[in-house]
């Protein structure tokens, strides 16, 4: 243990490096704490063996440099001692204020003790958080800048326990600075998690980075030096820079553009910083005068900020030796935010007391948080929705809509209102009709196109990116099963009782079925057969008085016989409609595809509902006979339905050019297509939408005759 004169200066160090940083800290209270602390923490340690004081110090060091305020950078020093010392919140508040206090107790973590599992213990951890960051945004400062120092000093960690908090960094705490415009605090996160997460990638990139230093910095000269001739000859003041940027961001360029490290020329940004927002134009329009640009690429991040504040121009040129140089054009205002992020303006916030639309996005958070309940799900949700990369895009009336990036129409939509995604068809965006699964680009005006008969089906799931619009689906397709399978569950039971011939006043009455079954309503009941939950020989044992039916009525339900001596025909007159009105209780089974215009029969399964199988499907000999129903087309149904082919080939040059021009003949799109070629020999799989049986034998007949193809099969 160090002396107390050590331990003295020590403190003073400590004191003096935090009032250098921000002078506004009031230095009597500093030591108070440092005091504090030191004591709270005596004989704690960290990992690396240094007194665990060292933690708490650098945390507030982070916090004063931001220019945080007296209250934070107090919470800084003390945020472990609740978590890990006797002390309580209550001694805090009274020796340190109640703001302080407040954002010690919300960043500490939710004990073990008080959930059953660690993801419920870290959902939890988390949901108080981000309730208490939409009290007091302070409190995100205090847990970034604890994250910083623990990622900095995570080399002593064992490297399994290094990886799962890098992740944790990346999919949490990354895009939360983000969020808040903490750029410089970003870029440190993610090289600090790329490190431990994939630390083969990062050191590889580590060494092309110096390897490539001179040439890179050689070149960089070769933008700015132009650069600095243009605007003197204009007579025009600005600072020009030159960065490269972090590893991560190379990294992840590489991967979305599937190439190697010396393919990526937009490794480096220039940066113009000008006085004010004309000068910006200005500025753009002699670098556009000097190297052409990329008109796809460009990006007026000063007519529309993003959420955090953040505020640039970003243009993407053709510059010296044919390379792409990305240019950013600011002001020092916009430079100061894009490096302090949110906390460049919280001073004047909390004096004003002024709340910005910035912070519309943690008011939403909180509220879809209360909605999940499930752990992992919620966890699922951070992850999606604290996306590091946001756009912005605005409805008719110009109200503006914050979206994850990839977001398409969909997501627009369930964002303005619930009722307008469940109807959506598509939208036009600047003037031109686009399908609702259109990703939607960013400062766009975007109009949702909407009919009363449009309804979601299953797939938008899959295709929705954003929380809300996941949650509202789920909403809609629990209550509309309920609604359809009650519906589905009553006609089945209606024809159950025709079939076996149960007059009306033999049937039996509801008190008998909810006690035999074991229900609380009839709705309850018609809702299990409807969804495949209630087995349908149970019923019938029911309906027979406890016993099972005799083989002659069976053979009156219709069981058709499969195997040697198939027998495909329909001895019931009574099939079930199979309509569009039922789409969320009816499944079409991929491993034979049905269409209209197939004999096809219905299986009741659990949680399903009833899975359609052509007559003839090999897999209907592995499925229990008594759970079949006869079903037949509607003579509405006008959905496609998803059709699989296998074509064997020989292996000829354009042969699948010359299969897609049969689709294209027939005016069907391709949903998925996989090749396989042996040397003499080859295989087509194809996945397309057609509407009906005679539609796909049209398709079928037309490929067979196309010269290299030996065989085509329906799956």
């Amino acid at each position: 243990m160090m002396d107390q004169a050590k331990f003295t200066t020590n403190q003073e160090h400590i004191v003096s490096v935090l009032l250098k940083k921000n002078p506004k800290l009031d230095e009597g209270i500093l030591r108070k704490a440092i005091a504090f602390i030191a004591d709270a923490h005596d004989g704690q340690y960290r990992k690396s063996g240094m007194p665990y004081t060292e933690h708490p110090y650098e945390v507030a060091k982070i916090l004063a440099d931001l220019k945080q305020d007296q209250a934070t950078v107090l919470a800084g020093l003390l945020h472990d001692v609740v978590e890990d010392t006797p002390h309580t919140l209550s001694e805090i508040s009274e020796l340190f204020g109640e703001d302080t206090a407040f954002m010690v107790d919300a960043v500490t973590k939710i004990t073990a003790v008080q959930e059953a599992s660690k993801t419920a213990q870290k959902a939890s951890t988390y949901r108080k958080l981000i309730t208490a960051m939409a009290k007091d945004p302070r409190v995100i400062m205090i847990k970034i800048a604890d994250r910083i120092h623990n990622m900095r000093t995570m080399r002593y960690m064992k490297p399994e326990k290094r990886k799962i908090i890098a992740q944790e960094t990346l999919d949490i705490y990354v895009p939360l600075t983000h969020r808040f415009g903490l750029y410089k605090l970003k870029t440190e996160l993610e090289d600090l998690s790329f490190k431990y997460v994939n630390p083969d990638e990062y050191q590889k990139l580590v060494d092309a980075l110096i390897e490539n230093k001179e040439k890179r910095e050689n070149y960089v000269q070769s933008v700015i030096g132009p650069l600095q001739i243009k605007m003197a000859l204009e007579d025009f003041d600005c600072t020009i820079q030159g960065r490269t940027k972090n590893i991560y961001s190379i990294y992840n360029k590489m991967i979305a553009r599937g190439c190697g490290f010396e393919d990526i020329f937009d490794i480096f940004a220039i940066r113009i910083i000008v006085e004010t927002i004309p000068e910006c134009y200005l500025a753009l329009g002699y670098v556009h005068n000097l190297w052409t640009p990329l008109q796809s690429r460009f990006k007026d991040y000063i007519a529309t900020p993003k959420p955090n504040l953040y505020q640039s121009i970003h243009t993407t040129v053709i510059g010296p030796e044919n390379k792409m140089v990305e240019v950013q054009i600011r002001t020092k205002d916009m430079d100061l935010t894009a490096e302090k992020g949110f906390a460049a303006h919280w001073a004047y916030k909390m004096e004003t007391q002024h709340e910005g639309e910035e912070l519309a996005w943690l008011d939403h958070m909180v509220k879809l948080q209360s909605e999940i309940s499930d752990s992992k799900e919620y966890l699922d949700f951070l992850k999606v929705d604290l996306k590091p990369e946001g756009m912005t895009v605005f409805t008719p009336k110009g109200a503006s809509v914050e979206l994850p990036e990839g977001a398409i129409v969909l997501d627009f939509a369930f964002a303005v209102h619930t009722e307008l995604g469940l109807h959506c068809i598509g939208a036009r965006i600047n003037d031109k009709v686009v399908s609702l699964d259109e990703p939607v680009p960013h400062g766009a005006t975007i109009q949702i196109l909407k009919s009363p008969n449009q309804e979601p089906s299953p797939e938008w799931l899959e295709m929705v990116k954003t929380i809300k619009a996941k949650q509202e689906l789920r909403k809609w397709m629990k209550t509309s099963i309920i609604t359809q399978s009650r519906s589905l569950g009553k006609e089945i039971w209606t024809r159950e009782l025709r079939l076996l011939k149960i007059e009306k006043d033999k049937r039996p009455k509801e008190e008998d079925i909810l006690k035999n079954f074991g229900m609380t309503s009839l709705n309850e009941f018609f809702e299990k057969i409807g969804q495949g939950e209630l087995p349908l020989q149970d019923i019938h044992r029911f309906l027979n008085g406890g016993n099972d039916i005799s083989k002659e009525t069976a053979a009156i339900r219709f069981y058709p016989k499969f195997g040697k001596d198939m027998d495909n025909t329909l001895t019931d007159e009574m099939p079930l409609m199979i309509g569009q009105e039922t789409s969320l209780l009816i499944h079409f089974a991929s491993c034979c595809g049905p269409v209209p215009g197939d004999k096809i029969v219905g299986v009741m399964r659990p949680q399903i509902g009833i899975e359609v199988h052509k007559s003839d499907c090999p897999c209907l000999k592995d499925l229990p006979t008594d759970q079949r129903l006869p079903v037949d087309w509607s003579a509405d149904v006008t959905k496609p339905f998803t059709t699989h082919l296998t074509i064997e080939t020989d292996n000829r040059r354009n042969l699948p050019l010359s299969i897609l021009m049969v689709l294209k003949d027939e005016n069907l799109s391709l949903d998925r297509m996989s090749i396989a070629s042996a040397q003499y020999t080859g295989r087509i799989r194809m996945e397309f939408k057609a509407f009906r049986k005679d539609q796909v034998d049209a398709i079928v007949t037309k490929i067979r005759q196309v010269e290299g193809v030996r065989g085509v099969e329906k799956a």
